[in-house]
């Protein structure tokens, strides 16, 4: 594979030099009257993870998943937060970071299997986990920035916080399910392409607006959509073709925007912290693969690398980071400054690992 820059890293670059750190053409108020970008590109990003988890592909691999899903996020959320925490950054910011580093790339691991030709075991697995990675890592998130918001609210009592917090989940879970099911019946009756996309972003805009007005997890609301329509439909293409004709302009400007919240001078006090972030994530990737796959039937050589091809990050941690920051005002500036280190050296090194892992694994059946 050629070690080239990934184009989500140019997007970032370009957007730090457009940004108020440099030149300022993109300034603080432009940032957030483009919030909405924001919104539309982490709804893009939910669908597309959802539309991975196709039940019958889980089902093939039902023995393997589960330790090596286990094993993979307890260390990694262990190791950030622990190192986090012991480096001077508080309990909170360093769960948030725990819980973030779960989440994995599609981008840079999808178009690196397909380059590859991959195929065997590991290439099974490692699609799988991509998307379940997402899943239970946003999961996650909800849950912990629900619980610091109600205790930084002073909510009445610990069960009612709970009772709260597994409603909203219900209700998510609801609306993408009948999201679902709306977006199958205008698949069903083939309307045109063109209409089918207005049709596809409305939908998915009218999710983040229902979220945001009752308090509820647009991105779980749209992975649930995802997820609907890929099993009641058989993987159609319908959906992810559609996807492909508008992703890259908005993903373009999400990131763009994403690099112009980079404050460098933010950046420059928290070099240690995004140094212990990488370390951590790395270790808890590989070494939690590796620790729990022995209940597996995995080889020894598919244990050993497939932490490795679950290296990539960037849009939806990016997108996640900055919501925390929304929730919790003391993190303004911590949480993306050290999420964006590690997704700029991720998403530089991540698809090599990649690579790797499949050469490793005898995986590649395309001629390099």
């Amino acid at each position: 594979m050629k070690a080239r820059l990934p184009s989500v890293t140019g997007f970032i670059v370009v957007g730090l030099l457009l940004g108020p750190s440099f030149t300022n053409l993109i300034n603080s108020e432009i940032i957030r009257s483009m919030s909405f970008v924001n919104d539309l590109a982490m709804g893009i990003l939910a669908i597309s993870l959802g539309a991975e988890l196709h039940w019958p592909t889980l089902k093939r691999y039902s023995k393997d998943l589960p330790p090596l899903v286990t094993g993979e996020i307890a260390l990694t959320i262990l190791m950030v937060s622990s190192l986090s925490y012991l480096l001077g950054l508080n309990l909170q910011i360093s769960i948030i970071l725990g819980v973030l580093a779960i989440t994995v790339s599609p981008s840079g691991i999808i178009p690196v299997v397909q380059e590859y030709g991959g195929k065997g075991p590991l290439t099974q697995n490692l699609m799988a986990m991509v998307a379940i990675d997402n899943l239970i890592g946003i999961m996650l998130f909800d849950i912990i920035l629900a619980l610091f918001e109600g205790s930084a609210q002073g909510a009445a009592n610990g069960s009612s916080l709970i009772l709260i917090i597994l409603l909203e989940l219900l209700a998510a879970i609801a609306i993408g399910v009948v999201s679902g099911h709306v977006i199958v019946h205008f698949i069903k009756i083939k309307v045109e392409n063109s209409q089918f996309l207005v049709i596809l972003l409305g939908i998915i805009l009218l999710n983040v607006g229902i979220a945001n007005q009752f308090h509820l997890s647009a991105m779980l609301i749209n992975i649930i959509t995802g997820i609907v329509v890929t099993n009641l439909r058989n993987r159609s293409r319908t959906l992810s073709a559609t996807i492909e004709r508008v992703q890259l302009p908005i993903i373009v400007v999400y990131m763009t925007l994403a690099g112009a919240r980079i404050n460098l001078a933010v950046a420059a006090t928290l070099a240690p912290s995004g140094g212990v972030y990488i370390i951590g994530r790395l270790t808890g990737k590989v070494l939690g693969c590796y620790v729990l796959s022995g209940l597996s039937g995995l080889s020894k050589a598919v244990r050993k690398n497939i932490g490795l091809g679950l290296t990539p990050q960037a849009g939806i941690t990016v997108g996640l980071s900055i919501l925390a920051e929304q929730k919790i005002p003391e993190a303004q500036g911590i949480i993306i400054g050290i999420v964006l280190t590690g997704v700029i050296f991720f998403q530089v090194l991540g698809p090599i690992m990649v690579a790797k892992a499949l050469k490793n694994t005898g995986e590649v059946t395309v001629n390099k």
